[in-house]
């Protein structure tokens, strides 16, 4: 065996024991009252030692960073898999109600991952990078996009609606946001972010997502 095939295989196996104690922090998640474990109850599901979680992780706050970037993955997974047709303002409005449907999936869990991204660490996390990078598959080649605010938007856009999508499911995780509200308040603060740069003929029809949820609730 080369030197390069056995770091392969050290990657390999580095990558399924990172894998296995992920997955027993989601089983955890899911199983407890109050989708909440101890680095003793995980070590003890995933079947590893105590110092295992530590060794590939360093820090609880760390393990539930790592399964807040596997969510992520998973919203861009699911986008992929329904490859909605249309613009990127289609594309973007498609990836919200996406992503609210996957936390709507198992809501406590999912609470509690993002939740925990508010703990203060005492190293970055790399969340607003991978956020970021799943408003970026969205947008796509920026179809709808206005000529003159293209640069402008290549530069801005991903981002502002990262922070969007966070600041909404803070205020769900908050209990200010109800299950069924979560999708309709991304909708309207994306179309409120897109409504600047958008071509002039696609600006009705982001008015108009603004309208409708407001129009439902005075019914």
């Amino acid at each position: 065996m080369t030197g390069k095939e056995r770091e392969s295989l050290r990657e390999r196996n580095r990558k399924a024991a990172r894998d296995a104690v992920l997955d027993a922090a989601e089983r955890l998640l899911r199983g407890g009252e109050t989708a909440d474990f101890s680095m003793r109850q995980l070590a003890a599901e995933a079947g590893v030692g105590f110092a295992t979680p530590f060794n590939h992780f360093g820090s609880k706050n760390a393990i539930m960073q790592a399964l807040s970037a596997r969510l992520i993955e998973r919203m861009a997974s699911h986008f992929a898999e329904e490859a909605p047709i249309g613009d990127a303002i289609d594309r973007v409005l498609a990836m919200g109600r996406i992503s609210v449907a996957l936390l709507l999936e198992r809501p406590d869990v999912y609470k509690a991952v993002v939740g925990s991204l508010g703990v203060v660490s005492p190293v970055p996390s790399a969340v607003r990078a991978h956020s970021q990078r799943l408003w970026a598959l969205a947008l796509g080649d920026f179809s709808g996009i206005e000529a003159a605010s293209l640069e402008l938007g290549q530069r801005v856009l991903a981002e502002q609606l990262a922070f969007s999508f966070r600041g909404c499911v803070s205020f769900w995780i908050a209990g200010e946001l109800d299950n069924h509200e979560l999708a309709d308040s991304f909708a309207i603060g994306a179309s409120a972010i897109l409504l600047g740069f958008a071509a002039p003929e696609r600006r009705p029809y982001l008015l108009e997502q603004m309208e409708k949820p407001h129009s439902a609730l005075r019914k």
